[in-house]
């Protein structure tokens, strides 16, 4: 394949980092320039680009604490179980928490339908951070589900029962959480759902899935352990099959475009938007382009 004519980019409206993860690098920033042993426990934000960065400031990364005697410990993006913060406090460590609010929303929201008498049932990946912060904010353990099938699994094992509250991963696509809820009303007596989709993460996804539509190749910028910029890679390709992720713009092959007269480009939520824009920089480099816009 070669290029036979110019090239358009179409940006999203909104790329690079979102509220959430902009306040936890500069809280973690903070605590670093601040205080001295600043520690981790995983991951602030799902991007090594980050992480390196942060690490390179002295951010240690630990998978447990029990040896830690002192020192401050980062509470990252997805939050942590409640038990953990605690006893971390009871150790003497101090602790920051760079839980996105949004995030520390949705905990609270299955903390109430926990205290009003509901089954919390939480749509989302039971292995994800945030999903097992959730899970650590509630006294009883909760169902988690992340599609129809696990769904119907659930309700033959009678672990789903008739009285269910429901909330959301905070990045998680609606139509994925809408075709599920759907099948909860066929099985459930009584159902009080809270939506804590959060806004940013919506707005972006319809704003891709509209550029999408209108592109010969869309592109998602993001690391491939960020959930959020998977689900957004994934339903970018249900709207169009030419559809690629990369993490940076050295995973460009530029034979993927090399044919393509309007190239899409959107990003996650915790990817830095010089990455973003180095991408774009690629796309563009191999002839003149008639124009850059936003969608």
């Amino acid at each position: 394949m070669s290029t036979t004519s110019n090239r358009t980019v179409i940006m999203a409206k909104e790329v690079g980092f979102c509220f959430g993860v902009k306040r936890a690098i500069n809280l973690t920033k903070q605590a670093l320039s601040e205080r001295d042993g600043v520690f981790i426990l995983g991951d602030l934000v799902h991007n090594k680009r980050v992480t390196d960065e942060l690490e390179g400031k002295g951010l240690r990364k630990v998978d447990d604490y029990s040896s830690e005697q002192k020192g401050t410990m980062v509470i990252r993006a997805h939050g942590l179980p409640k038990e953990r913060v605690a006893e971390a406090k009871l150790r003497g460590i101090d602790v920051v928490d760079a839980t996105c609010p949004i995030v520390l929303r949705a905990q609270e929201a299955a903390q109430t339908l926990e205290r009003d008498g509901y089954q919390v049932v939480i749509v989302g990946d039971k292995n994800h951070a945030e999903i097992k912060g959730i899970l650590g904010a509630l006294e009883n353990p909760a169902l988690v589900v992340d599609s129809i099938e696990e769904l119907h699994e659930a309700k033959r094992s009678f672990r789903l029962l008739r009285k269910i509250g429901v909330i959301f991963q905070t990045t998680h696509a609606l139509e994925l959480c809408n075709s599920i809820v759907n099948e909860m009303l066929m099985m459930c007596k009584e159902i009080r759902i809270i939506n804590t989709i959060c806004r940013p993460v919506q707005n972006r996804q319809d704003d891709a899935l509209d550029l999408a539509e209108k592109v010969d190749l869309m592109i998602v910028v993001g690391s491939t352990t960020s959930a959020n910029t998977v689900e957004l890679a994934a339903l970018c390709r249900h709207h169009n099959a030419n559809t690629i992720h990369v993490q940076n713009a050295d995973e460009l092959d530029p034979e993927t475009y090399s044919n393509c007269k309007i190239v899409g480009i959107a990003s996650g939520l915790s990817t830095p938007e010089d990455l973003v824009e180095a991408v774009r920089l690629k796309v563009l480099s191999d002839e003149p382009a008639l124009a850059t816009t936003s969608a």
